[in-house]
């Protein structure tokens, strides 16, 4: 297909509507092409799309054409000095123009001089992208296991603590929050030399997406935190699950104590809210954490392939320990 006019800009508030349109639909498409015919998939809701621009503005970035219509979007951000992007989409129609590669290098010229690490993950049924994250400087690493908690299965495991004794943001004054921004930057920062999810965590907050669990040592100390996503990124989602958008747990302390705490404070929320199941991926790269994971009652259920920038720190392509859980997916 020959190339098209289009300009590249900075995505507005007013963009996400189109943003929300193009994605299910790519993304419909994509599913009726690599896995099983199915209905067409529900737009992310603007409410989701806010939160996921809203830690670095001008990292996500759409391509308009000559006559005004969108054409294709990219998402990206930034944890600390480790950045990544994704989702990013083209509508079928237009893919083969040249424009996914250009907003891809147009992300990369944001994330360079920002991260040490620069990821992303996708499908593995996903050929054409895995060749186009090559030509742009990109290569394999870990696969990133996608894994679920049933809470009906789990209930003899989980289920025995006060509801009410949860650990939490929204449940501490402004002092405790500044506290425990601290300590979430010193523990992603050991996990992965640059990570900082502190940011992060404060703005899954203010967005109200759900809740961060907090895990404390004797001494008080914050050893582990978790921020459970209790709102569907769709709309129209019935499908009862909650997803842990991140946990980590400080190096060196009791992994798996800490863990069972977290899990928890999370099995007891989400069953309050009426979930059934709980999501999280975990990067293959932290061996330690899928074991533990399976140990506590999880299931893997599918995998996606994550790809780092071949000039990133080499903590990108090595084997770690520790629990760190999250997704280089928007």
């Amino acid at each position: 297909m020959s190339r098209m006019d289009f300009a590249v800009r900075a995505m507005t508030e007013n963009d996400l509507p189109a943003v929300a349109e193009i994605e299910a639909g790519v993304f419909t498409d994509w599913y009726r092409m690599n896995r099983k015919p199915q209905d067409p998939l529900p737009e992310r809701s603007i409410d989701s799309l806010r939160y996921t621009t809203a830690l670095d503005p001008e990292a996500n970035l759409v391509a308009i054409a000559a006559d005004g219509a969108m054409v294709g979007f990219i998402l990206a951000r930034t944890w600390g000095r480790v950045g990544w992007f994704g989702t990013f989409g083209v509508p079928t129609q237009f893919q083969g123009m040249g424009i996914g590669s250009i907003l891809v290098d147009h992300v990369l010229d944001y994330l360079r001089p920002r991260a040490d690490i620069i990821g992303l993950e996708t499908m593995p049924e996903s050929g054409p992208n895995l060749g186009l994250y090559s030509r742009a400087g990109f290569g394999v690493t870990f696969p990133t296991l996608i894994m679920e908690l049933s809470l009906v299965r789990t209930a003899d495991r989980y289920n025995g603590g006060d509801a009410t004794e949860l650990t939490t943001w929204s449940g501490s004054d402004a002092g405790v929050r500044r506290r425990a921004q601290v300590s979430i930057r010193e523990i992603s920062g050991e996990l992965l030399p640059g990570l900082d999810y502190s940011r992060e965590v404060s703005v899954f907050q203010e967005h109200g997406l759900g809740e961060t669990f907090f895990a404390r040592g004797d001494s008080g100390r914050l050893d582990g935190f978790a921020s459970l996503r209790t709102v569907p990124f769709r709309s129209q989602d019935t499908s009862g699950r909650g997803y842990i958008h991140i946990l980590a747990i400080r190096p060196g302390v009791d992994e798996r104590a800490v863990l069972h705490d977290l899990l928890r404070q999370i099995w007891s929320r989400g069953a309050s809210l009426g979930l059934t199941q709980i999501i999280t991926g975990v990067n293959g790269r932290y061996r330690d954490a899928v074991a533990l994971l399976l140990d506590s009652g999880f299931l893997g259920v599918r995998a996606a392939i994550r790809m780092a920038a071949v000039d990133s720190l080499p903590d990108a392509f090595s084997v770690s320990g520790g629990v760190n859980l999250s997704r280089w997916a928007g």
